[in-house]
This record gives C-alpha cells, sequence and structure tokens, in this order.
C-alpha cells in the first residue's frame, strides 16, 4: 500500500497556527460593539417583520469584521472553527431578522435586546475558549487521525461507506430498489426508514447513516488524486449524490447542508494554492447548496417527486404549490423568535432545568429498548409553554444554554465550543495526514451545525466515530494484506 503524501494538506497549514491575540481582540471587540450597537437600535415599540432589521444589521456586522479581515490576510483561516462559529449566529438566528420573514407579536423589547446580548455573550466567549492551549486529544483519535491510506483504500473506503449508509434506508424497504426509489420522491413522513421520536429496535439503523455522510468527503479525496474524470471519482460521485437524494427525502436541510459542507471544507483546504477560480467555484457552490436546502424546505411536506413528476399526483401537488421556488426569502427557521420566548418565559414562569438537558443530550445514543424510562425531554416543552401541540421548535444552542443556566450557562457554553475549535485545531498540528483533514471537516461542520443544537453538535460528531471505526478495520485489513503477501 503506498500512502498519499502528507504534502498534500500544505493548504490546511494555516489552521494549526495558535490563535493570534490581535485577531481575537478584534473579533471580541468587534462583536462586543455590534452587540451594543444592536441593542441600542432595538425600537421601544413594535417587533413586526422589518422592526429588527436595524439591530440585525448592526449585529452582523459586528460578527462580520473579524472573518472579513481573515479573509484579506489569508482566506483559509476563515475555515478555523472560532470563526466559523461567529459567523454561524448570522446564519442560524439573523438572517430571518435581516430578510424580515416573521413578526413576534408577543415579545416585548426587553427580551429581544436580551438574546442579542446572549448572541454577543455566546461568540465572545466562544474566542475566550478557542485563545487557550487545546484540550489533550484522546489516542484513538490520534492513532485514527495519523492513518495514511493509498488511493485504491480510499476508494474502498466509500464504497464501503456507502453501502453501510444504505442499509439505513434498504433494510426497512427488504432491499426493493425499486420501493426506495419510489420513497426518494414522496413527502418527508411516507418513507419507512422513517420514525417517531420513540424509536425501538429500528433505532440502531440511523446509526449506520453516519457512514454514508463520510461519502461526499472521500469524494473529494479520491477527485484530488484521480481526477474528476477518473472513473473512480465518478463512481464515488453518483454514490454521494445517491446519498444525499436519500438524505434529503428526510426533509432534513441541516444534514444536507453538513455533508455538503465538510466535503468543500475538505476541497478548499486540500488546494495547496487557493487561487480567485477556486474562490469563485466555492460561492458558487454555497449558493446553489443554500438554492437546494430552499427547495427542500418548500417541498418537503409533498415530497421531491412533486417537481419532476414522480409521484402520481404531481400535477394537483404543483398546481396546489403554485409554482417552484414561490418563496423569494431565503429561510432558515424562526431561530431568534423562540429564542425570546425562552427568555421571557423563564425563568419568570419555569424554572431553569440545569442539568436535564445535558443529561438528556448525553443518553441520546442509548437506545430506548435498552433504557425505556430515558428521558424524552430536556425538562422543558416550549410549544407545550406556548400552547401548540405536535410540532417541535428549535431556538439555537443560545437558547438551551439560557434554558439551563442564564447567562450564566451561555457564557460557559461559549467557552466550550471554542474549547472545542482550539481542539479540532490541535488535532492537524499533531497529525499532518488526509485522515486528520477528514476528520478536521467534520469537527467543525459539527460545531457550525452546532449553533443550532447542542443536540446537532452530538450527532455529527457520531461521523468521527463512524470514520475512527471504519478507518481502523480498513488500516487492519490492508495491514494484513500486506503481511500475507510478504509471507
Amino acid at each position: 500500500m503506498i500512502p498519499i503524501s502528507d504534502s498534500s494538506i500544505n493548504g490546511a497549514l494555516a489552521l494549526t497556527r495558535p490563535a493570534i491575540v490581535p485577531a481575537s481582540l478584534l473579533a471580541i471587540v468587534s462583536t462586543g460593539l455590534g452587540t451594543a450597537t444592536a441593542i441600542f437600535l432595538v425600537p421601544e415599540h413594535g417587533t413586526g417583520e422589518a422592526a429588527l432589521f436595524a439591530p440585525a444589521f448592526a449585529m452582523s456586522l459586528g460578527l462580520l469584521a473579524a472573518p472579513f479581515a481573515a479573509l484579506l490576510h489569508q482566506p483559509r483561516v476563515i475555515l478555523r472553527g472560532e470563526y466559523l462559529m461567529t459567523l454561524a449566529p448570522i446564519y442560524w438566528l439573523l438572517l430571518d431578522l435581516l430578510q424580515g420573514v416573521y413578526s413576534m407579536p408577543t415579545i416585548d423589547n426587553d427580551q429581544v435586546k436580551q438574546a442579542f446580548l446572549g448572541i454577543g455573550l455566546f461568540v465572545v466567549m466562544v474566542w475566550v475558549g478557542a485563545l487557550r492551549r487545546p484540550w489533550r486529544i484522546p489516542a484513538i483519535v490520534i492513532n485514527s487521525a495519523r492513518q495514511q491510506f493509498s488511493l485504491k483504500a480510499y476508494f474502498s473506503l466509500a464504497v464501503t461507506c456507502f453501502v453501510i449508509g444504505m442499509l439505513t434506508f434498504a433494510i426497512p424497504c427488504n432491499f426493493n430498489v425499486a420501493e426506495m426509489i419510489y420513497y426518494i420522491g414522496q413527502e418527508r413522513w411516507a418513507a419507512p426508514w422513517g420514525r417517531g421520536q420513540l424509536g425501538g429496535w429500528d433505532a440502531f439503523l440511523d446509526h449506520l447513516q453516519y457512514f454514508g455522510y463520510l461519502v461526499p468527503v472521500l469524494t473529494i479525496v479520491v477527485s484530488k488524486y484521480a481526477g474528476w474524470r477518473n472513473i473512480r471519482t465518478i463512481i464515488c460521485f453518483g454514490m454521494s449524490l445517491v446519498m444525499t437524494l436519500f438524505i434529503a427525502q428526510s426533509g432534513s436541510r441541516r444534514v444536507v447542508g453538513v455533508v455538503i459542507g465538510m466535503a468543500l471544507i475538505l476541497w478548499v483546504l486540500g488546494h495547496d494554492r487557493l487561487r480567485m477560480k477556486h474562490v469563485a467555484q466555492t460561492c458558487i457552490a454555497v449558493a446553489a447548496l443554500l438554492v437546494t436546502l430552499q427547495v427542500m424546505l418548500e417541498y418537503r411536506n409533498v415530497g421531491l417527486g412533486t417537481i419532476v413528476g414522480l409521484r402520481t399526483d404531481a400535477a394537483e401537488l404543483r398546481e396546489e404549490k403554485n409554482r417552484f421556488l414561490e418563496n423569494e426569502q431565503l429561510r432558515v427557521d424562526d431561530n431568534f423568535y423562540r429564542l425570546c420566548q425562552v427568555i421571557q418565559l423563564i425563568p419568570k414562569t419555569y424554572p431553569f432545568v440545569y442539568h436535564k438537558y445535558f443529561v438528556y443530550v448525553l443518553v441520546r445514543p442509548i437506545p430506548r429498548v435498552f433504557w425505556p424510562e430515558k428521558p424524552v425531554d430536556p425538562g422543558f416543552d416550549l410549544p407545550r409553554a406556548v400552547g401548540v401541540e405536535g410540532v417541535s421548535y428549535s431556538y439555537s444552542v443560545i437558547g438551551e444554554l439560557y434554558m439551563s443556566l442564564g447567562f450564566i450557562g451561555i457564557a460557559i457554553g461559549g467557552w466550550f465550543y471554542g474549547r472545542v475549535s482550539a481542539m479540532a485545531r490541535g488535532l492537524l498540528t499533531r497529525s499532518h495526514t488526509l485522515a486528520a483533514l477528514v476528520m478536521y471537516s467534520v469537527v467543525v461542520m459539527a460545531l457550525f451545525s452546532g449553533m443550532r443544537s447542542i443536540l446537532e453538535l452530538v450527532l455529527v460528531s457520531y461521523v468521527v466515530l463512524a470514520w475512527i471505526t471504519i478507518s481502523k478495520v480498513f488500516s487492519k485489513l490492508f495491514a494484513s494484506r500486506i503481511q500475507a503477501r510478504r509471507v
């Protein structure tokens, strides 16, 4: 087995340097100024659709200062975890406010001001946490990051991950390929691989799809050394497309964003020199991804098959929906509104949940068939609190931390995210291999999606466990083959 040269990750070396104090100070100061300005601009009365544009814009400018400065100096540095965590609130919390997507009639300006304060506090603490020396990385992670594979091995890894990931969808359909293809075009709850909140033995199948998340990342690795016209790359690209389509059927936009985002990060960092054409291609890819996520939002309740007429009732559904991409606004989620509701209700009406949410997240991997009494909620149910049944709300990691311990919880959580960012950077420092770069791409996208929820940070981190497992197996497999040939 001839491993791929370590020189292939020269483009990622900028990420291994320790956090620069002036850059961190710029981020902290600009975030503080943006937060103060946003709070000052919150109107005294009214929280209509366009009422919060000015404070959201001021907050966004404060958050953008440090990433913009990094782009001018060293563009790839923006892919460090702390920079992505600085940009994440703009997408997850402020983008809807900038577009005036919704109004918040039940929210007072005091709750809005506290929400902006929570965002600013979280980001500042992310930078404080990232400045410190990284935590010690477990030996099993370092050993996995130091694995070196040949091009043939990476292709085999991609095929294996695809097969394991597809079991999530194939087993519920009894391996009936025609049935699997049929359900790709159906609405999000129609597929047999979907399940309710409280799953049984079928919960084990959900963990198999984390192997499938690695297929697009491994496709980028294969393409880098075989070229996009190579048959191996074409096969990997086809597997990535199939896997993404099955994931998209669930309507889970964040999962599709994470899977494609991991591949994009690896693609950018894989270039020795980042040229203008690479920047342009990245921007086009990001724009295409955002459009794809918008399409998923609009069609997930009627099925993607409606677009191309795969459903028998496609004509009626298209007529009901009127037109393709009818919503001109880039919808994300009403996270800011729900964050304000959490602040409004806790601790005035409901107490802090303290450790209950973290217990709920930590025991998530344990199948309910082994622990029937496992917690089903974090100790506070926002939909029930506001009198809504049959729905679930997300209110960002900031809302979850406030729900746990107020602004103290937000500060601790921001610091923790910063420490994870520093640990990801330390992973590249300890291991200059493609395997380390794959793991780094997964971790930083876990941080970005983790802005939506701590649970997302935990679930995406399972992909790291999937990589550790599969890479360890392949390392032993290829080593045994080499030994057998020598004998």
